[in-house]
């Protein structure tokens, strides 16, 4: 068993007895605020593939194609999601 094996297990041993410490309100309102995340992160990546058509289609209408790169997940934080969060 390697570090990354060790560093594992003791994160899946920790996060179910964090959860056994937790009365169900508060493991419901941490799942809610999972699933808040979850929603803004993927309404945020809607947002920036329209912009990126949109701005695809201005360039087309004036001659000229913009090169666009497809990634399937992005780096780092997308900036305005987490507002309480520094």
């Amino acid at each position: 068993m390697n570090s990354r094996q060790m560093a594992q297990a003791l994160g899946r041993r920790g996060g179910r007895a964090r959860a056994r410490r937790l009365d169900p309100n508060e493991r419901q309102r941490i799942a809610a605020m999972g699933g808040e995340a979850r929603s803004q992160s993927l309404l945020a990546a809607r947002r920036i593939i329209e912009n990126l058509r949109y701005a695809g289609a201005v360039g087309e209408l004036a001659g000229r194609r913009p090169a666009i790169r497809r990634v399937k997940t992005c780096r780092g934080r997308l900036p305005g999601l987490y507002p309480d969060r520094i």
